[in-house]
């Protein structure tokens, strides 16, 4: 019997080849883009599943009263170990680090590598796989220090390096610190713990006995929060058990001040990733299972309309079949096979089509996604699944209708009239419609925000601005005076135009606060002021404006602030320089040298909100040598640069970017949401599109003879194509009427998540009207031209 069903589906696919070929390749574009969404999502939800017991590990975070009064993905720094040594019943384990960057070296090779100054309980704590060394003890003293292979082999040729020795640029005099590689860590995933800050450490060392700062150790001090902190929760524990624990040593061992306005979240690792940055990635992982159930909608949708429509070839052989005593549970079973195997075949061509895009998608992702040979036993079963489900929803409809028809009408070869067969398929069409509206509508609406965003006055100009690490971090004067000395030598090249040495450059909020006090007393609160260091260069090198004042060029002993710092101080411009304003942090107030115009040092998801500059001779960290370029010729600016570069520092790699790239990193995930929409778009054009060409051809062939008929009674060829035009029309006016508001509300979603944002309006709208009428209208009446012109005798012959 089954060997029967697939021989009659065969014929019927060979027989009917336009059809068969456009419901193979909607569902190909379909299972391909839901593929690929699959392998994407997958990916994203299965980060942190790696880590040892990754259900009992939190991350402790701190939460501010007011949210600018300090960072809020470190803690106190001693936090996580005396909530273990003190509550030894709740804590299984802990786990700190510092992290920061800077050269690491090995005889004369010399590169930069976050490193992360940490405890040593991670290799137990997280189960991290070991290349070399022991497990147990991979770090065997306070000068051990754990490596990546990925660094091992860039250090050594050789990824056993146990025993070498590295050493570590300090901050302190210059003074680099020694270690002896005591394990080498096999390269790893990414994950919530090593990858809190989008790093990817290459070097652990013991934060015990560490010299990198001039202060020592950083997981010491109450008052100072350097440390990022994870638990283990032993079994039975939940978060809620650590809220009075927590609090407890708050109270005990930080100050007055900081006990008012902080407390501590515990949140799950294993969901971190998905939850951090506001659901980025949740919202992301959202927005893309979305649009691959929007065009999975829309295969189904052209596969029922397309076999709904071709539904009169078959009517006779399921009269014949009844006739003869099948059964309407063998029809049924005839029309699931054939939807099976059209989607069988599908997914063979898709597989091709996933392998064939995966690089672009991977690149569009920002990730690597894996190759259909690497997936194992769950994401198989699961695409069989998926197989299935289509071919399944896909077939089920037709099958109903078709072995529902009366004997009488199935033998006449007619569809009986009530299964309402026209209403449905004009109903799919306005649905295949409403959604490609939709999502082109979205997807054009994103791409004006995105557009805003890269063309927005930010306050500032990136333009051939290059921004080179500073090498060696010697925070100290001696440091300062030396970045100095370069600088000046750079700016004897005629390539360069302006130099700055900073600690930040704009593309987030400054990490170090100040406390300062409003001036009068009718304005009650703090302001905890984010502030950098800069040298007087900095505005002029930015092209940051200067609303009064000057920035550090006539005296250096003093702060210089942005106009929303000056208002959310109480102080009016008129009198703002020379103001003095009072810290908790010297004994001596502090005098407004400057006032900047507001500029974006954030993303635009964030309102721009204060900050303010320290002269870098008196705040001597420095991160960055901003250089602005005086040529569009950038190969010869960066071998210049470079050159008198390592003139100073040979001992140092020579790392930049330019200002433009960092921008872009930015929105990085706005602009993968772009580039998928985009590719939505195109995807359920296409695929509207074919489901015309399907239901268009039908109808010419279903109504040729009235077509023929029309042409002898005086009918031209323009009023032909006018009786198509015409019901097509009012399909696609229905269509908008739908999609409009629907695409409204969502795109208004979409860009709350803006601080500066567009407007909607309606040009987006009309844009999207006229490209698709245009588009169908074209097919339409491409297609019916050619039955329009024929000879009416041919088709009144024709049986």
């Amino acid at each position: 019997m089954f060997k029967n069903y697939l021989t009659v589906t065969i014929r019927y696919f060979v027989k009917h080849k336009l059809f068969s070929a456009i419901n193979i390749l909607c569902l190909s574009i379909g299972i391909t883009f839901c593929l690929l969404i699959a392998a994407y999502v997958m990916q994203q939800q299965s980060v942190n599943n790696q880590l040892k017991d990754a259900a009992q590990q939190y991350c402790l975070k701190s939460e501010f009263k007011q949210k600018d009064l300090g960072r809020d993905f470190t803690t106190p720094s001693p936090l996580a170990k005396t909530l273990k040594e003190e509550y030894p019943s709740l804590i299984k384990n802990y786990f700190r680090y510092s992290p920061t960057t800077n050269v690491v070296s090995a005889g004369d090779k010399h590169f930069q590598e976050d490193i992360a100054i940490s405890d040593t309980t991670m290799i137990p704590m997280y189960n991290f796989p070991l290349l070399y060394g022991d497990k147990n003890k991979a770090f065997t003293n306070n000068n051990s220090a754990v490596i990546t292979a990925t660094l091992a082999m860039k250090l050594f040729g050789t990824k056993n390096a146990l025993g070498k020795r590295i050493s570590i640029q300090t901050t302190v005099n210059n003074m680099p610190q020694d270690y002896v590689v005591s394990a080498v860590l096999k390269d790893i995933p990414y994950n919530s713990v090593t990858g809190m800050m989008n790093d990817h450490y290459g070097v652990y060392v013991p934060t015990t006995g560490n010299n990198y700062y001039r202060s020592g150790d950083p997981s010491l001090g109450w008052n100072t929060a350097n440390e990022i902190s994870f638990v283990e929760l032993k079994p039975g524990i939940t978060p809620q058990d650590l809220t009075t624990p927590l609090n407890n040593l708050i109270k005990k061992y930080t100050s007055d001040t900081l006990q008012k306005i902080l407390s501590i979240n515990v949140l799950p690792v294993k969901t971190y990733y998905l939850n951090d940055n506001e659901g980025t990635v949740k919202k992301m992982v959202f927005i893309l299972s979305f649009i691959a159930l929007f065009i999975l909608l829309m295969v189904i949708i052209n596969f029922v309309n397309i076999n709904i429509g071709t539904s009169s070839y078959r009517l006779k052989e399921i009269g014949l079949r009844k006739t003869f005593g099948s059964a309407r549970r063998q029809v049924i079973f005839q029309f699931i096979i054939e939807a099976l195997f059209l989607t069988f075949i599908a997914s063979i061509i898709s597989i091709a089509l996933y392998q064939l895009l995966l690089p672009a998608f991977s690149h569009v992702l920002n990730t690597t996604l894996p190759s259909f040979w690497q997936f194992g036993f769950k994401e198989s079963v699961l695409f069989i699944l998926l197989i299935a489900a289509i071919g399944f929803s896909a077939g089920i409809y037709p099958a109903f209708v078709l072995s529902g028809i009366d004997l009488k009408h199935a033998v006449k070869g007619k569809i009986n009239s009530s299964k309402g067969d026209l209403s449905l398929k004009r109903a799919l069409l306005v649905i295949q419609f409403s959604l490609a509206i939709l999502v082109f509508i979205c997807a054009l609406n994103i791409s004006r925000q995105v557009s805003y965003m890269f063309h927005k006055d930010l306050g500032y100009n990136k333009d051939r601005l290059m921004v080179i690490t500073a090498y060696p971090k010697q925070w100290d004067s001696a440091g300062v005076l030396k970045m100095e000395s370069i600088k000046k030598s750079l700016l004897e090249l005629p390539v360069v135009k302006s130099a700055t040495l900073t600690y930040d450059v704009p593309e987030r909020e400054p990490a170090g606060r100040v406390i300062f006090y409003p001036p009068r007393t009718s304005v009650n609160n703090q302001l905890s002021l984010p502030v950098s260091s800069a040298d007087e260069d900095y505005a002029k090198t930015f092209g940051i404006k200067m609303e009064a004042g000057t920035f550090f060029s006539n005296n250096k002993d003093g702060i210089v602030l942005n106009e929303t710092a000056l208002k959310q101080l109480g102080i009016s411009m008129a009198n703002a320089v020379g103001q003095q304003i009072k810290t908790p942090v010297v004994p001596q107030p502090v005098t407004i040298l400057g006032v900047m115009k507001d500029y974006n040092f954030s993303t635009l998801q964030d309102k721009i909100g204060p900050i303010g500059f320290i002269h870098v001779n008196d705040r001597p960290l420095y991160r960055y040598m901003a250089v602005k370029l005086n040529t569009g010729n950038m190969p010869q600016a960066i071998d210049e640069i470079k050159a008198r570069w390592r003139s100073f520092v040979p001992n140092a790699p020579f790392d930049y970017t330019f200002m433009d790239d960092k921008f872009a990193a930015l929105y990085k995930a706005d602009l993968q949401l772009q580039s998928a929409a985009d590719i939505a778009t195109m995807l359920n054009l296409i695929i509207v599109l074919l489901g015309i060409i399907g239901v268009v051809a039908f109808m010419l062939t279903k109504r040729n003879k009235e077509i023929a008929v029309r042409k002898v009674l005086g009918a031209n060829t323009r009023n032909i194509i006018f009786l198509f035009v015409k019901e097509y029309a009012l399909l696609i006016i229905a269509a908008n009427i739908i999609a409009w508001p629907l695409a409204y509300i969502i795109t208004e979603r979409l860009l709350q998540n803006f601080a500066y944002r567009i407007q909607q309006n309606i040009f987006a709208y009309i844009i999207v009207f006229v490209f698709i009428t245009v588009i169908a209208f074209t097919l339409i009446v491409l297609q019916c031209f050619k039955t329009a012109v024929e000879n009416p005798v041919k088709s009144l012959r024709t049986e």
